[in-house]
């Protein structure tokens, strides 16, 4: 069985909209996490671990409905073991835990109200909403970052592979992929730096006669790997950073991961020295 993560991960574009509608109602409904926190019908996010994965919604009335008619809520971004079925996630121990009012304050200076985390995050650059359900109650237990640095088990293994995806415009490019894992349905990659720096070379070219938006673009801040996308209002077109991406231990990248599904090809590439690091 895969090791278990300490945290979950929600990207902070998906999150933050929820937040934004449960503090602008008028109303909030009564959950089941309300009732078990024994806390005061206020503006929350409310959390739902449940066996298909965990997810965040508002308890805003009037609700919030997807384009299927049904409430809308967000999944947390996590792997999937095939062989056991086994999902990235560390679990909620308490139900309770999945009242996250938004508004509360604490007597730590330290310690933000989640609404003014989530907004300041996004502000200033942070992407990722990390939740640590065994320390809610400490500054640690919700983060705004701005990358991910839990991808994968680590005891999972790595082996070569071809890889390509939608957003690199079909060109393959050769990873390291995590056996027997998937992420929204793709392979888990990582590239080495070399790599990264064609994928964004390629995409340069790419965008040539392009509509903003129909590419990522891929940029440096000294090592890290930044993803933008070109947005356009009419009026104006502007950068949105999406992603921050460090290299790990062994100098690759997991470049979007959790963010384009990657795929497997058939074009073969030699291993790389760095195989199964």
């Amino acid at each position: 069985m895969p090791t278990p993560p300490k945290r979950l991960w929600w990207h902070l574009d998906d999150v933050l909209p929820l937040a934004e509608h449960a503090l602008a109602a008028r109303e909030h409904r009564i959950t089941g996490q309300q009732v078990l926190a024994k806390a005061a019908t206020k503006a929350a996010l409310i959390w739902d671990s449940e066996p298909d994965g965990d997810w965040i919604g508002s308890n805003g009335v009037p609700l919030w409905y997807d384009k299927d008619g049904s409430p809308r809520r967000v999944q947390a971004h996590t792997w999937l073991h095939t062989p056991t079925g086994t999902r990235g996630t560390p679990g909620q121990p308490d139900r309770a835990a999945g009242f996250l009012r938004l508004d509360r304050t604490y007597r730590d200076p330290k310690r933000q109200s989640l609404i003014k985390l989530l907004r300041r995050g996004a502000a200033t650059g942070g992407h990722w909403l990390a939740l640590d359900p065994t320390a809610l109650h400490t500054t640690a237990g919700v983060e705004v970052l701005d990358h991910r640095d839990d991808i994968a088990p680590p005891d999972a293994t790595w082996a070569p592979a071809t890889v390509t995806a939608d957003a690199v415009a079909d060109l393959e490019y050769p990873a390291l992929v995590a056996v027997d894992y998937t992420a929204l349905g793709g392979v888990l990659a990582r590239f080495d730096y070399a790599t990264v720096r064609q994928i964004a070379d390629d995409l340069d070219l790419v965008r040539i006669g392009d509509m903003p938006g129909e590419h990522p673009i891929i940029t440096w801040d000294h090592d890290t790997a930044v993803i933008s996308w070109e947005a356009d209002d009419g009026h104006t077109t502007r950068r949105i950073e999406a992603d921050r991406v460090h290299p790990d231990t062994s100098g690759r990248y997991s470049l979007a991961a959790y963010l384009w599904p990657w795929r497997t090809t058939t074009t073969h590439h030699p291993a790389s020295p760095n195989t199964q690091k």
